[in-house]
């Protein structure tokens, strides 16, 4: 099975959309994976493909 990269959500940020800046690299972000976490809460995970990192972040439904 593929290993998927999971890091762990942050409230870091305040707003979220489809791209955002990539804290270690500064490029661009994309959506990848938005899946319920209950609820009122949805785990929105970013991935960076020029430094192969990604953040996770909490957001309201």
């Amino acid at each position: 099975m593929l290993r998927t990269f999971r890091p762990t959500p942050t409230c870091t940020r305040f707003k979220t959309s489809i791209e955002m800046p990539c804290i270690k690299c500064g490029a661009e972000m994309s959506l990848a994976l938005i899946e319920p976490r209950d609820r009122v809460y949805d785990v929105l995970t970013y991935r960076c493909t020029p430094c192969d990192s990604g953040e996770s972040f909490l957001r309201a439904r």
